[in-house]
């Protein structure tokens, strides 16, 4: 199987490590529009990625989370690994095999993050 981009070139989305072991993540595919009937809401849900859970990092490069609360359930419970390489403000993390539930096919999912820079208030 090729390389696919589920979300799109330009996907939006936002992932958080607190220092006290909880990750959240969330992706959007680009170009969506504001649902108006609920099979568009429906499209719209299938069409994303959330989960959230404790995290904890084996070495060396190991990442995993467990999953309590996910936008599918079946994750729910689940330990997802990732294999992470930090590189000055980037963030690649690359899935063990997964199952996703938009592709229904065995996969990798390889996601790159950027940090954020705050801005601040005088």
């Amino acid at each position: 199987m090729g390389r696919t981009q589920p979300w799109g070139e330009r996907p939006s989305g936002a992932v958080t490590f607190n220092p006290e072991g909880r990750m959240f993540a969330l992706i959007t595919p680009d170009g969506r529009s504001h649902p108006k009937t609920q099979a568009d809401e429906a499209v719209a849900f299938r069409s994303m990625l959330a989960y959230s859970g404790q995290y904890r990092v084996e070495p060396p490069n190991r990442l995993v989370t467990t999953v309590d609360i996910a936008w599918f359930e079946p994750w729910v419970g689940s330990e997802q690994i990732r294999y992470c390489n930090l590189s000055g403000d980037s963030l690649t993390l690359t899935s063990a095999p997964l199952n996703m539930p938009q592709q229904n096919a065995l996969m990798f999912a390889v996601v790159t993050w950027r940090r954020e820079v705050a801005s601040q208030c005088d």
